[in-house]
């Protein structure tokens, strides 16, 4: 017996277990990275508590571990090539997402270019490297973990849909694109953890490119869905949760 042709709008099981694969492959990734940043939280909390931050504050500045730098710029790049998108377009931010992460990690690892054009010394930077240890860690892992796990929740909500449905359950009730605030924040944090020129200066084009790739996004949906896609919109922010604000019982006029 052959199984039914799948309706219009709705993606034949193939393509649906494919995607799904795809998924589960990029979670794996960003456990793996989600893993790593924790690691410099409680490697960061080890350096206070046990003394060692003078000791560490004193050590070079890592160099030439072009290795490194490549491994983990290839994690980002099958992260992002196995992420489920819905539009094409979204790859234009993405991009932009990789060439910070490109620019991150060759400096972080291969050469520190910001450290040596500021200070004009390199590898050597007691001061940046007391800041990455004793607060871009600290501050900056978190922000990163918090992204992730935001890139996870809106993921788990709309990988295993079939068709085009209008997702609003989970962490769509906060907000209406997780997994782009979530790439803000990943993106944010590591730059709290290791700024640099460059960073500072795609951390904002990125922004805008996210923001731009939802507007266009929520144009589609509103043309697909109508007053549900509006009433959704209606309620629920962009990006920026609402914090509920308790009021004080209203005075009684005498």
């Amino acid at each position: 017996m052959t199984s039914p042709p799948p309706t219009p709008g709705q993606r034949p099981p193939s393509a649906l277990n494919k995607r799904i694969i795809a998924a589960m492959a990029a979670i794996v990734s960003l456990i793996i990275v989600g893993l790593y940043q924790f690691d410099q939280v409680a490697a960061s909390i080890y350096a206070y508590f046990y003394g060692r931050l003078p000791f560490i504050s004193s050590s070079p500045v890592p160099s030439g571990l072009w290795t490194k730098a490549l491994l983990n710029i290839l994690l980002v790049g099958l992260f992002l090539a196995l992420s489920p998108v819905r539009l094409k377009e979204s790859w234009k931010a993405h991009g932009a997402y990789m060439g910070f992460m490109i620019s991150l990690f060759s400096e972080m690892y291969g050469f520190p270019l910001t450290i040596y054009l500021l200070s004009g010394a390199a590898p050597n930077s007691p001061l940046f490297v007391g800041y990455v240890w004793g607060v871009g860690q600290l501050v900056g892992s978190p922000i990163v973990i918090a992204g992730l796990l935001l890139i996870y929740k809106g993921w788990k909500e709309i990988v295993f849909q079939r068709g085009d449905v209008l997702v609003t359950d989970g962490i769509y009730t906060v907000v209406r694109h997780p997994q782009y605030l979530g790439f803000m924040l990943v993106t944010l944090g590591q730059f709290v953890v290791w700024p640099t020129i460059a960073t500072a200066i795609l951390w904002p084009l990125l922004a805008v490119l996210y923001y731009r790739q939802a507007k266009r996004e929520e144009a589609i949906l509103f043309e697909k869905f109508g007053d549900r896609f509006r009433e959704y919109a209606s309620k629920t922010p962009m990006f920026f949760p609402k914090i509920p604000l308790r009021r004080g019982p209203k005075p009684v006029s005498p």
